[in-house]
C-alpha cells in the first residue's frame, strides 16, 4: 500500500494525494491540480485551485479560459474602486457608495466570481434576476438593483473588457409604470398616526429617539440618521446637505429634538464625531444597523411601519396642515432634487427662515402632546 504523503498545514486548502498531485475533495468528488513533484510548494495549484473554487462548489466545470482573463471579481474591483474616486471628489454620498458595494457583492454571490466575462451568458443574468426579485419586494428596489447591474456591464463595455454588450434575460428590466402604481395601491396609506409617533418614542432609547424625531421633523433617512456628524447642529438648526441628493439643506430644530440630541451625545463617546451611536459605542455604518434597530423599536412599540414611513408622514402632515401652503418650502426641508426644468427652483437663491420655520412647527403642532397616561 502506498504512504501518504505528509498534507500540507491545516490553512492550506489543498492536501497530497498518494498518487503524488495536489488535491481538494470538492462535493464528494477528487479534483487535482497538478503535480508535487512539478509544484512543490503549491503556489501554481493554490492558483488554479482559486480560479476554479467557484465553479466547483456550484457543481460547474470550470472554463478552460486561463487565469488571466478578466473576471467578474476584476470588473467588480475596477468598479468599486472607480465609485470611491467619485465619493473622494464629492460627486456621489457615502450611501450611494456603499449600495454599489453592495450591488457588487450580490453579483459576485451570484455569478461565480473567476468566470470571465465573455463567458457570462443570459442563464447568469436569469438566476441574478431570480436574487433580486426574492430579496427585494419593493418594484422600487428591484428596479433600482437591476438597473444597477446594467450600469455595471455598460460600465465594462465602455471600458473594453467587453467587445458587446451583454445579452440580458427576459425580464431584465425595470418594472413597467403600473407593476409601481399597482404597488403603491396595495400599501395604501403609510403616513404615521400622532398616537404611533408617540408610540414609537415612548419605546426608543436615547439614540433611536433622536433617529424618530430627525425622520419626522427633517425627513431624515434611516443612513442620515447614522451619518449625522455633530458639527450639523448649529444654533438650533440642522445645517448638512441630504445624503442621497447632496441638496443643501437648513432645518429649524424642535426643542424636543434639540433636548434628545444633547443626551444623545452625551451619552456617546466623548471624542465621538457623530451625535447617534449604537449602545456599545460603536458608530451605525450601514442603513442596515439603523433599519433593523428600528424594527426592534417598532415591535416593542406594537407599531407596524418602516423608517421611510417617517418621511411620509412629514410630506403628507407638512401638506396639509401648514397655513399657507409652501410646497417648495416642503422639498427644501425633505431635501427633494426638482425637476431642471423647474425654472423658478434654478433661480431661487435663499429661502426666509420663517418659511422654513412654518413647516417644521405645522408638524410640530399636528403631533400635539403626549397623550395623558401614555400613548395607547
Amino acid at each position: 500500500m502506498a504512504t501518504s504523503v505528509p498534507k500540507k498545514a491545516d490553512r492550506f486548502p489543498l492536501f497530497k494525494h498518494p498518487r503524488g498531485y495536489w488535491c481538494k475533495t470538492v462535493l464528494g468528488k477528487h479534483r487535482y491540480f497538478g503535480r508535487v513533484s512539478e509544484d512543490p510548494d503549491g503556489k501554481n495549484a493554490l492558483k488554479r485551485w482559486l480560479f476554479e473554487k467557484d465553479y466547483l462548489l456550484a457543481g460547474l466545470e470550470p472554463p478552460s479560459g486561463d487565469e488571466e482573463a478578466i473576471t467578474i471579481l476584476y470588473l467588480c474591483n475596477k468598479y468599486i474602486a472607480s465609485k470611491e474616486s467619485e465619493l473622494n471628489a464629492g460627486e456621489i454620498g457615502k450611501p450611494t457608495f456603499e449600495g454599489w458595494k453592495r450591488l457588487c457583492q450580490m453579483v459576485m454571490a451570484t455569478i461565480p466570481k473567476s468566470l470571465p466575462l465573455d463567458k457570462v451568458i443570459p442563464d447568469h443574468f436569469e438566476k441574478l434576476l431570480h436574487a433580486i426579485k426574492t430579496r427585494y419586494r419593493s418594484p422600487n428596489s428591484r428596479g433600482q438593483h437591476l438597473m444597477g447591474v446594467r450600469s455595471l456591464f455598460n460600465y465594462a463595455f465602455d471600458m473594453g473588457f467587453i467587445s458587446r454588450p451583454p445579452t440580458y434575460c427576459p425580464g431584465f428590466n425595470k418594472p413597467p409604470a403600473k407593476v409601481y402604481r399597482k404597488h403603491r395601491a396595495e400599501a395604501g396609506d403609510r403616513s404615521l398616526t400622532r398616537v404611533q409617533v408617540w408610540k414609537l418614542l415612548d419605546a426608543a432609547d436615547v439614540n433611536m429617539r433622536v433617529a424618530i424625531l430627525l425622520g419626522l421633523q427633517a425627513g431624515f433617512s434611516n443612513i442620515e440618521c447614522a451619518l449625522l456628524p455633530r458639527s450639523a447642529i448649529q444654533d438650533g438648526w440642522l445645517v448638512w446637505p441630504r445624503a442621497k441628493t447632496g441638496i443643501e439643506r437648513k432645518i429649524p430644530l424642535w426643542k424636543e429634538t434639540q433636548a434628545a440630541i444633547k443626551k444623545a451625545i452625551a451619552a456617546g463617546p466623548v471624542d465621538g464625531e457623530r451625535v447617534i451611536y449604537r449602545k456599545n459605542g460603536k458608530p451605525f455604518r450601514t442603513c442596515q444597523n439603523i433599519m433593523y434597530a428600528f424594527e426592534v423599536v417598532a415591535a416593542k412599540a406594537g407599531v407596524e411601519c418602516k423608517f421611510y414611513d417617517l418621511r411620509r408622514t412629514l410630506q403628507t402632515v407638512a401638506e396639509n396642515h401648514i397655513d399657507n401652503f409652501d410646497l417648495p418650502a416642503i422639498q427644501a426641508i425633505m431635501g427633494h432634487c426638482v425637476r431642471r426644468d423647474d425654472m423658478s427652483s434654478n433661480y431661487r437663491q435663499n429661502m426666509k427662515d420663517e418659511r422654513l420655520i412654518a413647516v417644521t412647527d405645522a408638524v410640530r403642532k399636528w403631533l400635539g402632546t403626549k397623550p395623558k397616561g401614555g400613548a395607547k
